[in-house]
């Protein structure tokens, strides 16, 4: 080994590629005695100041980025190799290894294994002569997808030493883990011959992802219809297995940042921030009594009744009155005050009119104030026996939290509530299937879910506001339960996550989230107007609250006449149907 000029191309190698100087550089040699000339030289040949650590501080800094390793024999390097994959080694630092001569086969091992752990800027410096040659490799060319292509150069300074961006994917296949979750994911039926697409605004985001690096996108849904499924040390279900264990290489469907995800995968960047709230049901629907006073405020018909109370203490308090008193206020032989009083409310006739100017007086009044109410109210009333109305809905999560409605979430969102037990108690877990919080919404739209809430994105419920509108429409509180940033999650240990992020960042930039989100919802919150056609004819379901009324005042007519002929018998009931009766 030519020390002096293989010293010189390392030292090139860390002057030209190494370049940010703060960054410690780990300088070890497979035995420090056998190799400390070499080390030696190389530091001397840095035309750069930098730090500089060598192997007998390896365990004093958290993770490596830059690096030499220096080794005799092939087999100290294959033993070796198998650290890197310690979080001592970043992923995505530069490393040089140095060795002398090795077969062909074996250096294509060894980029094998390189790949494998996923550490792809590797340079392999092998001293066969006096020039050392230098090798590297890409994992993706027009010639391979996934598999190492190694390339051959004497040129430490050569751009393409280490490969600084992954750009181009030279049209390989990607897997793609998701599953059908609208707004944010569409599986798209496959057409013959070629894989499924996905649309929606999450889908938009991996396919414009896909044109820019040039790669396809072979999608993976979790069996079962797992959909997220549960993050665990080991077996995870849904999206997160089929993650966990290689069979996606990404993943996307409305994925939160969960610190128990983060154990066991990669988050990218946060390329969207929705909030968490709840779709609340549709109040209980007025029963057809109720109806009948809808078309007035309380303070009206508190009013109206504060009206006929006065009079019915007046009628009674004249009957203790002289009869010209009586015969000043009703008028002459007026011995039904106060029946005509309610005749008159409800349009009846009057058998005898009063004589008397201030009697006339206050039956014209009267007969006005009727006319106007009754006037307003049966204008009213025709639209509300009609309408399909509820009461009011809960709005907010205080109000959710006085009802006695249930909590219908997924049991990855307990999170949420896990300091408050009284939330807790009230919870129904969702079954996971096929686009449950879309179906559930649609329960909640169609009112078979009245029962309870459902925890949604913001997105969920503009999205069903707009294209399942036919089926209802979803209300949500006016208070959001937490804001919710969405990623794209990774295996542990892959280099697509700062590939992809520098993609996305460019995305954000031009501001492509935004106009994809609102292709895909209604935001306003406020119910399109629906073609109903011409007004309906009143029904009997309609008028049932009227019969209701009818049949209790029949109720009433019969136990009064009861009443009067049980009377004769008994002397006291009889004297006061008399005194009530009489003028």
């Amino acid at each position: 080994m030519n020390l002096g000029v293989t010293s010189n191309v390392i030292a090139e190698i860390i002057d030209t590629h190494y370049t940010i100087r703060q960054v410690p550089l780990l300088l070890m040699g497979e035995s420090y005695q056998t190799h400390q000339d070499l080390i030696n030289l190389i530091i001397r040949s840095l035309n750069q100041r930098r730090i500089v650590q060598l192997d007998s501080t390896i365990f004093d800094y958290s993770s490596w980025s830059y690096a030499v390793f220096i080794f005799q024999h092939y087999e100290s390097l294959k033993n070796f190799i198998p650290q890197m994959e310690s979080t001592k080694f970043d992923l995505f630092g530069y490393y040089t290894f140095v060795i002398n001569t090795v077969t062909d086969s074996q250096i294509f091992d060894t980029f094998n294994t390189f790949w494998k752990l996923k550490i792809i800027r590797t340079v392999l410096v092998v001293v066969n002569d006096d020039h050392p040659d230098l090798y590297f490799y890409t994992p993706y060319s027009r010639s391979s997808c996934g598999s190492p292509t190694i390339h051959h150069t004497r040129d430490p300074s050569t751009a393409q030493l280490f490969m600084q961006r992954l750009n181009n994917f030279y049209n390989c296949s990607l897997r793609l883990g998701t599953f059908q979750t609208p707004p944010f994911v569409r599986i798209n039926s496959a057409e013959p011959n070629r894989s499924a697409t996905v649309s929606g605004f999450e889908g938009d985001l991996v396919t414009t992802l896909s044109g820019q690096l040039n790669f396809q996108l072979n999608v993976v849904t979790p069996p079962d219809n797992g959909e997220w499924g549960e993050a665990r040390p080991q077996n995870s279900t849904g999206l997160m297995g089929i993650l966990q264990d290689g069979t996606a290489d990404f993943g996307i469907g409305c994925l939160g940042i969960i610190p128990q995800r983060n154990e066991i995968l990669q988050p990218g960047r946060p390329h969207y921030t929705s909030r968490i709230v709840f779709a609340v049901p549709e109040g209980r629907p007025f029963t057809a009594f109720e109806k009948l006073f809808r078309p007035f405020k309380a303070v009206v018909w508190f009013t109206s009744a504060a009206i006929m109370s006065a009079f019915t203490v007046l009628v009674l308090i004249l009957k203790f009155t002289s009869n010209t008193v009586r015969d000043f206020i009703y008028g002459n032989d007026n011995r039904t005050a106060f029946l005509n009083f309610f005749n008159v409310y409800f349009t009846g006739v009057l058998p005898r009119l009063p004589q008397r100017n201030f009697a006339r007086t206050l039956l014209i009044l009267w007969i006005i104030h009727c006319f106007i109410v009754r006037s307003l109210y049966q204008g009213s009333l025709f639209k509300y026996l009609q309408a399909e109305s509820n009461q009011k809905a809960v709005e907010t999560i205080s109000e959710i939290e006085h009802s006695k409605l249930y909590y219908y979430i997924f049991k990855m969102s307990e999170r949420f509530f896990q300091n408050n037990p009284r939330v807790l108690r009230r919870v129904h877990h969702l079954t996971p299937g096929n686009d449950t919080i879309n179906v559930q919404m649609d329960a909640l739209a169609t009112g078979e879910l009245r029962d309870g809430v459902l925890l949604v994105t913001l997105e969920h419920l503009a999205y069903h506001n707009t294209y399942h509108l036919d089926r209802g429409f979803v209300r949500c509180t006016r208070d959001a339960v937490s804001s919710y940033p969405m990623v794209i999650y990774y295996s542990k240990r892959t280099f697509l996550v700062r590939v992809l992020n520098r993609a996305i960042g460019n995305i954000e930039t031009a501001g492509l989230m935004n106009y994809w989100i609102r292709r895909y919802g209604n935001y306003h919150f406020f119910p399109k107007a629906l073609d109903h056609g011409e007004p309906q004819a009143l029904r009997n379901e309609h008028l049932m609250g009227c019969y209701e009324c009818v049949g209790v005042l029949l109720a009433i007519a019969c136990g009064i006449f009861v009443l009067e002929l049980v009377s004769v018998r008994f002397w006291g009931l009889k004297r006061l149907l008399e005194f009530l009766a009489n003028k």
